[in-house]
Order: C-alpha cells, then structure tokens, then sequence
C-alpha cells in the first residue's frame, strides 16, 4: 500500500531512464552485472518484472510514458507531434512542482523539456562514460551531480521533479567501461559490465537526495539486442570492413566521404548475408537472433529482448517494499501510477494507459494487453514493420499493412525465448490474438489532430541524426 503522507509535504520525484536497458539484465536469474545501489532500490520499492514497453525505439516509447498513450493515438512517432509529450508535466507544476531535465540534445528531448524551470540538452551522445578521456561528454555527469548538490544543499526547494535520461547503454559494439569494470565478477558481456558501472553513478544520484521524501522511478525506453561473446557485435557490423574503411575514411577528403559511404553500404550489403550463412552452422538460434540490429530497416522480430524492460517504483511513500510484481502491465501506465500515488491531479479519461496502484497495495487488476510495434533508426521517416500484441501467455505480431504477411506468434511460457513461431500450427491463436490487436487499434481513446507542420519540421531535424 501507499503510505499517508502530510498533504503539506509532497514527495520529490526522481525519474531515471536509462536507454536500451533490458529487464532481464536488470532482474532475475540471468543478470551478471553488480548493481547493489538498484538492488537497493528494489528492496525499498516494488519491481514490475513484466513491463513491456509499447515499441523498439526511443521517441515512440517515451512519448509513450509522457502521454499514457499509445503511438497511434497520440501521433507521437520518431519524427512527429513531439509536443503532445509535454502535457503532463502542466499538472505537476500545477501541484506546485519545480522541473528540472537532464536528457540528449535530440528533438524530441529538447521538445520535452522546453517548458522545464531548468534543463540541459547535453551534446550527442552524452556519455556518463566517454570513450576518449577528453571528450567534452564527461561534462553529463557532472551536471547531473551539480544539480543534485544544490538539491541536498536546500539550494532548491521543494516538491521538485527532476527527470534525468542517460545513453551509456545504447551502443553494442563499443562501450566506454572504466578499466576497473574489466573483469567477470561485473557482468560476462560488455553490456553487463557496463550495468555494473552505471550502477556506481546511481548511487551517486541517490546519496544527493532525501530517500524519506523522494519518489525514485527506474525505468528504460526499450531493450537491446546483446551480440552473443562469440561474435561480440551486431550482424550490421562488419570489422574487416568497417575497421580499415574508418581509417581510409580519415585519410580521404571530406568531399569524396559521399562516395565512401555508398561503397561501404554495396560492400555490407552483400556481406550480410554470407555472414548470416555462415553464423546460422555455428550459432544456436538464441544467438542468431542476437546479432539483430534494433532499429534496422530489415528488422521483422518484436522480441522481449527489444521491449520488456524495468520498472522500479522505491520510496518511503510507498509501504509494500522489496516486492516483485508479475502480472503484465505498459510503460503507458507510468504516469498515471505516479499520479495516483503523490495524488496529482491528471486527466484518466485522455489516458490509455491506468494506474496499477492497486497491484502495488496486493489487490487484483485484471491484466490487459499491450500494443507493440517496431521502430526505424537508420529511416526515421518510415514507420516500423511490423505491429502486435502481447500478454503474458503469447505474443503476437505481423506485417503493420498486412494481417497475414509476416505472421508470428509465440508461446511465452513454454517458449521465452521466442524461438519456434507456432503461428501456422495455432490459427486460432493467432485469430484471438488480431482481434485483440484490431480491438486496441479501433477502440482506444482517440488523440488531438497532428500538427502538420511540427511534423515537417522535425522530419527535417531527424534526417542527419537517424536517432531511433
């Protein structure tokens, strides 16, 4: 349950994202890195260990969050109506809220923290972690940090909501892992290794603030495909070409860099697949599927890998602690959960999403399924391939123009690992599963008019970024 709390005294609200964090490496049995200050967190608060957010890509999944919506009904897409995220912070100011951000200088970030009382928009990409020692990125931390002192300092006051939006993890074929970090005992994989070291900056996070009079969300935009150690990078990654390509490239003239990126791609393109030819002898299914790159224009898969990520609500206002949280439920459901908890006032009927502060206090919700669908990176003016549905039982998506294109279907609790599509042998599963599809689509509350022009512009904005 949720504590009372003086109605004088608001809770502080500390929202952490940490782009392409996956659930399973954040809980359960098979996460190897070391994280104890977000162990702590758990132990202080609830872990949701069936969060599924609505897509594979950034923008459309937390425009989602901020909209309790999903991408089709508030037109929030990679490259459009970005300004419907920001709605929701209106209410918390009107709570008497102060807004701070911390997030990339993308379009949509910028978009979102437009209205804060403070905000920055670090320098693409922001690593806590820079590759190079000089790189003007270790300036995110520090800002982060500043901020918070003059939080433990009194400097500001409170109630305030500060959302801070990190991208350590959002690369897959290079980390900047600190050297002490290069060791087993902090995660078998890089990725692993670079959770461990993530962790130590949350606890410096956490330390800054009054845990007794703080709400702390932990939560991630989607997943990640994580490149099996045998191979080490993504299919759409190739050494023997990128590597001396990169080095040839820096000893080119800028203006024939045009013609060395279109004989790269001819190169990649026919490589792929002798590559995949070959991997598919040597790899095991689980491991194929690994090398996929998220975000990529042949991307036809919605795994868990790529949109079950964590959740984790902690604070003193909330009593039921250390407890894990099985049943399904959305990334669309966030905010109107936050809502209900600190009591702020927010407008359920414009909200897809609901609050799941019932299943917090041990009552029963019944469980709804969740809209999914993918999003492109390297394109951000095309919509993703595929859409579906999930619950907790089977997962099901297909072709987005064509119900019986692509069509697969999954049985999550014999089959986690998303591996035999037994589409073709459960017609009528898959039946059920379009109607419910059909049904969120027709159904679902419907969101205000794109803006047109806000959409043209940020096509324009996305184009050199390809930033999904």
């Amino acid at each position: 349950m949720v504590c009372k709390r003086n109605k004088m005294k608001k809770s502080n609200i500390l929202f952490i994202g940490i782009d392409s964090f996956r659930s399973d490496k954040c809980f359960g049995k098979t996460k190897t890195s070391k994280t104890p200050n977000i162990d702590r967190l758990i132990k202080n608060g609830v872990y949701f260990d069936q969060h599924i957010s609505v897509s594979d890509g950034s923008y459309t999944c937390m425009g989602a969050v901020f909209t309790s919506q999903y991408p089709f009904q508030s037109g929030i897409t990679t490259v459009s109506a970005y300004s419907k995220s920001t709605k929701i912070f209106d209410k918390f100011r009107e709570a008497g809220y102060k807004l701070y951000g911390t997030a990339p200088c993308t379009p949509f970030f910028i978009n979102l923290l437009d209205s804060f009382d403070e905000k920055e928009n670090f320098s693409k990409p922001g690593y806590l972690y820079p590759l190079s020692e000089n790189s003007k990125e270790s300036r995110t931390g520090e800002i982060i940090l500043e901020r918070l002192d003059r939080i433990k300092n009194g400097e500001i006051k409170e109630p305030w909501f500060y959302f801070i939006f990190l991208t350590d993890l959002h690369r897959s074929v290079k980390y900047g892992i600190p050297k002490e970090y290069y060791n087993d005992e902090f995660g078998v994989t890089d990725y692993d290794k670079m959770v461990s070291a993530l962790d130590i900056w949350i606890g410096k996070f956490l330390e800054r603030i009054d845990l007794e009079n703080t709400l702390v969300i932990l939560t991630s935009d989607h997943g990640e495909f994580i490149p099996t150690p045998k191979i080490g990078h993504e299919l759409t990654y190739i050494p023997e070409l990128f590597e001396p390509g990169k080095i040839m490239k820096e000893k080119t003239p800028k203006f024939l860099h045009g013609i060395y990126s279109i004989g790269y791609r001819f190169l990649r393109y026919f490589a792929i697949p002798i590559k995949n030819q070959k991997y598919r002898k040597e790899l095991t299914p689980i491991e194929q599927k690994s090398l996929n790159t998220r975000g990529h224009s042949s991307l036809w898969i919605l795994p868990d890998d790529t949109v079950k990520t964590p959740l984790i609500l902690s604070g003193n206002i909330i009593k039921n602690k250390n407890k894990i949280i099985n049943q399904q439920i959305g990334s669309i459901d966030i905010l109107p959960t936050i809502a209900n908890i600190l009591s702020i006032d927010f407008d359920y009927e414009k909200a897809e999403g609901r609050s799941v502060l019932p299943l917090i206090n041990g009552e029963k919700l019944e469980e709804k399924p969740i809209f999914i669908e993918n999003a492109v990176r390297r394109n951000p003016t095309k919509p993703g391939n595929c859409i579906g549905v999930r619950t907790s039982d089977f997962k099901y998506y297909r072709a987005r123009n064509n119900s019986k294109k692509k069509v697969c279907l999954y049985n999550l609790k014999d089959d986690p690992d998303e591996i035999v599509n037994i589409a073709s042998e459960r017609k009528d599963i898959v039946e059920k599963m379009e109607k419910l599809l059909e049904n969120i689509r027709n159904n679902s509350i419907r969101g205000e008019e794109i803006d047109i022009r806000e959409t043209q512009r940020i096509e324009k904005d996305l184009k050199p970024l390809g930033k999904a």
